[in-house]
Order: C-alpha cells, then sequence, then structure tokens
C-alpha cells in the first residue's frame, strides 16, 4: 500500500500509540488526511515540528461522559486482570502481563486482547451479586455478535449512540473458555452470586451511588496503551477524575510524559504540573494524570514464583494436583 511521507510519519507514530498493523492504522489516517484543506494539513506538518497542536485529530478521545466512564471501567479492569496473568503457569512477575494488545480508537472503542487475558477481564468485569454484595462493573452488559463481543452500560441516560466498547476476536468458543476461567476461580474462592443481565437493579444502583464509576483520563490511557506495552505491568488507581498510573522501571517516566503531551498524539489539552508523590504529573485543566515508575521485582526470585504450587482459590488456573503414579 503506498503511503505519502506526511501519511506514513503520521501512521507510524499513530501505531506507537495503539499497537495497529498497517492495515487497521492507515485507512483511519487516510481518512483524515483526505478532508483536510491545505492550510490545515500544513498545520499537521507544523505539529510534527513541535511548531502547532493537532491533538485529537488522528487519535480521537471519547467523544462524551458516558463513553468515557465505560472505557476507565474497561481500563481499571485490565489493569487488575494483569495480577491473574501473572499467576498463569509458570507464574511469573517479569512477563509482560497485559490485557490488551491493540486498540482501535474511533467513537466506538475496539480492543484486541493479549492471549489468555479475556478470563481474567471477564472475572473483573462481569457484575454479579450475592444478597447485597456487588462484584464485577456495575451496570455493565455483555452483547455477543458472531466475532466479537459488545461491552455496554445501562442506566445511562443515553438512547442515540449509547457508549460500547467492542471486544474483538471473541466466538462462542473463546468465550467459553473465558467463562471456564471465570467459574473456575469463582468455585475455588467458594464465592457465589448471580450474574446480573438486563436493566440495572436496585443493588447496582445503590453500588454506584456509594462508588461511582471513574473517569477522567483513564479513557485517554486506555486509547493509549501501547504506550505501556514494553512495561512487565501496569497498575493505576482512580480517584473520581484524578488518576494515578505507574509501573516497574523501565520505561522512562519523562519518556511516557512526552509521548502525552506530543502535538499531534497526545493528550489534548494536557500541560505538565508538579507531582507531590513523584514522577510527573499531566493535567487538562479538568482531569489530572500522575505517572511514576516504582521498583522492579527481583529477577532471583522468579524461579521460585514459577515452582510453586498455587492452592485452589488463587487463580483460575488452577488444576487439581495429579496423583503420584
Amino acid at each position: 500500500m503506498a503511503r505519502s511521507s506526511l501519511t506514513e510519519q503520521l501512521v507510524d507514530l499513530r501505531r506507537t500509540y495503539t499497537g495497529e498493523n498497517l492495515t487497521q492504522a492507515v485507512p483511519a489516517v487516510k481518512a483524515v488526511l483526505h478532508d483536510l484543506p491545505d492550510d490545515r494539513r500544513e498545520r499537521v506538518v507544523d505539529a510534527l515540528r513541535g511548531k502547532a497542536d493537532v491533538r485529537g485529530l488522528f487519535l480521537p478521545d471519547a467523544q462524551d461522559d458516558d463513553q468515557r466512564a465505560l472505557e476507565c471501567v474497561v481500563l481499571q479492569a485490565g489493569l487488575d486482570a494483569a495480577g491473574h496473568l501473572q499467576l498463569r503457569p509458570p507464574a511469573s512477575m517479569l512477563r509482560p502481563a497485559h490485557a490488551f494488545r491493540t486498540v482501535e480508537p474511533a467513537r466506538h472503542l475496539r480492543l484486541h486482547l493479549t492471549e489468555h487475558a479475556l478470563g481474567p477481564l471477564l472475572y473483573e468485569l462481569l457484575p454479579r451479586h450475592d444478597e447485597s454484595w456487588v462484584a464485577g462493573a456495575p451496570g455493565l452488559r455483555v452483547v455477543h455478535h458472531p466475532r466479537s463481543v459488545e461491552l455496554r452500560l445501562v442506566g445511562l441516560d443515553a438512547t442515540v449512540n449509547p457508549p460500547a466498547v467492542h471486544l474483538a476476536g471473541v466466538d462462542e468458543r473463546v468465550w467459553a473458555d473465558g467463562m471456564k476461567y471465570v467459574r473456575n476461580l469463582l468455585k475455588g474462592r467458594n464465592l457465589g452470586g448471580t450474574f446480573i443481565d438486563g436493566p440495572l437493579t436496585a443493588v447496582e444502583r445503590d453500588h454506584l451511588e456509594e462508588t461511582p464509576r471513574p473517569t477522567g483520563v483513564g479513557s485517554a490511557v486506555l486509547r493509549r496503551y501501547h504506550l505501556f506495552s514494553a512495561a512487565p505491568w501496569v497498575r493505576a488507581l482512580a480517584q473520581g477524575d484524578r488518576w494515578w498510573v505507574e509501573w516497574p522501571a523501565s520505561l522512562g517516566v519523562p519518556a511516557v510524559a512526552d509521548r502525552l503531551l506530543h502535538p499531534v498524539f497526545g493528550l489534548p489539552g494536557s500541560v505538565e504540573i508538579p507531582s507531590a508523590a513523584g514522577g510527573l504529573g499531566l493535567s487538562t485543566g479538568w482531569y489530572d494524570l500522575f505517572l511514576r515508575e516504582v521498583e522492579g521485582p527481583d529477577p532471583a526470585n522468579e524461579p521460585a514464583l514459577a515452582a510453586f504450587e498455587w492452592p485452589e482459590g488463587v487463580t483460575g488456573w488452577w488444576e487439581p494436583p495429579q496423583p503420584v503414579k
């Protein structure tokens, strides 16, 4: 596929943020360039030189609060799923543990998951309740399609273009494998409860009143998740519309911050701000994001971790011990 120099620069840059392949990234970039008048195209060239700002043009952010909230929920669940992936035999704290492989940013986000990630992600996402206790993401519902599943939030006011995130490549077989992990872990932890479907339930509504969904830049981080793919894992804490994101020393906080401030693919409107907890901070004026690196795991512990036999209920990959012959 022939690409102009400008298209090539933009595609290569976008892919560092999203992990897309050429088939995914080239049409998305070309569609934007095709509709740009000459003066705006020149502004894009200036932005690539650091002399203008066109953030949000070639990597769109969520268009409304509901879509942003759903993507924040999915990001948090994906990061929590990394803890499950670290325990996949042989357990390792150094092996990359990421739920998300590729992000296709559009009005409704499309995600491609890493191998083995669906089960852990579903365990963190699917809402279930036992009497008054709620686990998972309240209000989240799943719609099945032939080769994907669609994540939605119910109980919202939006009736036109309601928020959605699509998990690509999830057919009936892949879904069954993912749910096998979920049920195995629930059984091992002696957790009952019923998966919630249909309209928003009273117990979910009560939970959301006490613990509202996260919002803010979590959505923007998810849409740029490939920036973190070389780290062993990523952790995050959301408090309202403020996010703290950390990973083991590897990527370099200044390098990640520079990417997130990039005049073409960075967070629209963001500037650097002080961070009281170390690392660096970014703010859009409405939302804050704080980045830091933490001490990495000790490689000397890897052999013992890999050889450890986890008891039932720790991981959904647990299997009964085989009798000694």
